[in-house]
């Protein structure tokens, strides 16, 4: 259980990270654009978009893991012994 508690959790976890780092993008993006720095406000673009997408692509691919009840096996104790 503990096991299967700590997959689901990081299968969470890589998406939320893909998103904070797009949010990160966004806001030197939105820095870049204040500040007239076009170059800078493309490419922060592309990153926020690059991270956006990983963000997307790993929820879909670790939905199934996410989205799965966690189970208690009966017979998981006679390992642990």
């Amino acid at each position: 259980m503990e096991e299967q508690a700590s997959i689901h959790n990081e299968a969470e976890w890589v998406p939320a990270y893909f998103h904070a780092k797009a949010e990160k993008w966004n806001a030197l993006k939105s820095m870049a654009a204040q500040r007239a720095q076009y170059g800078h406000e493309a490419y922060a673009s592309w990153q926020m978009h690059s991270w956006e997408e990983l963000a997307r692509s790993s929820e879909k691919a670790l939905s199934p893991i996410t989205s799965a009840p966690l189970r208690e096996f009966k017979g998981a104790s006679l390992y642990l012994s």
